[in-house]
Parts: structure tokens; C-alpha cells; sequence
């Protein structure tokens, strides 16, 4: 057995399935690029499935090497506050207090409700600004609930 796929294995599973999203969808793009290329005969209508391809399957092999090397940090805090958009109310920051202090992310696309407990991953070398006493990150490798909110019995 490749030694490679054990620590594959071992990795947290949102670093999981980050990278095989990418990978997977890096797989996809170049298998569109070769269908359309061979569909059209033109390699100018293929080249940008070629791009996609090519960023997709590098920034999966990046997150699957700094993975196995272990350059990845795991923060967990309970999600102290969510800052929505205007009229859709779409979730747009998250305000995660942790042991290191406040961190605020951005919330992508799934909300998580107040009070719950998240896992966040951030690469070693991931910029951190502080304002007001807020850490402030605006990448990080994945986000995930680790536990869901506690109910209240009034």
C-alpha cells in the first residue's frame, strides 16, 4: 500500500474533502477540455476548460502536499456571532471565539448558527491581521461544524 494514501487517511475529514473536490473537479475540467477540443476541432474554444484544469489540479496537489507535510493549523471555537448581508440575509462573516482570542472569517456559503462549535484550518503561512482585538483572516484551507449548537431548556 502507498504510504501517501495511509496519511491521506489519517487527514481531518473537511481536509479530505477539500482536496478531493478539487482534485475531482480538476479531472472533470480537463475531461471537458479533451471533449470539446475533440468535438469542435479548435483548440481556442478548449483552452479555457485547460486553465480550469490546470489551477483546479494544481491547488488540489498544493493542499494535498502541504497536508501530508503537516503545515496546517487546527483552531476550534464556538461561533459567537454571524454578520449578515442586506435583504437576503445571507450569511456574510462569522465571529468565532477561540482560545487564541476572537477570529473573524468569512462565512462562504453555509451558515452556521450562533452558539455552535467550528473547526477551522488554516495553512501555517496564513496571514492574520489584528483590528480592534480581532484576528482577521480572509483564506483559510476549510471550515466545519464540529458540534452543533447547545438547545436552551427555559
Amino acid at each position: 500500500m502507498n504510504p501517501g494514501w495511509g496519511k491521506f487517511k489519517e487527514l481531518p475529514a473537511p481536509l479530505q474533502k477539500q482536496i478531493i473536490q478539487r482534485i475531482g473537479l480538476g479531472l472533470a475540467m480537463l475531461a471537458l477540455f479533451g471533449v470539446i477540443w475533440a468535438a469542435t476541432g479548435t483548440l481556442g474554444l478548449a483552452i479555457p476548460g485547460l486553465a480550469m484544469a490546470g489551477y483546479l489540479l494544481g491547488s488540489g496537489g498544493l493542499l494535498f502536499y502541504r497536508c501530508m507535510q503537516g503545515e496546517y493549523i487546527r483552531l476550534t471555537g464556538a461561533v459567537k456571532e454571524v454578520s449578515t448581508s442586506g435583504l437576503r440575509r445571507k450569511p456574510k462573516f462569522l465571529l468565532i471565539d477561540t482560545e487564541q482570542g476572537l477570529i473573524k472569517i468569512s462565512a462562504g456559503r453555509r451558515p452556521f448558527p450562533t452558539g455552535s462549535t467550528v473547526a477551522l484550518y488554516l495553512a501555517v503561512n496564513t496571514q492574520v491581521y489584528e483590528e480592534d482585538g480581532i484576528f482577521k483572516v480572509y483564506g483559510y484551507l476549510a471550515l466545519a461544524l464540529a458540534a452543533p449548537p447547545k438547545k436552551r431548556i427555559d
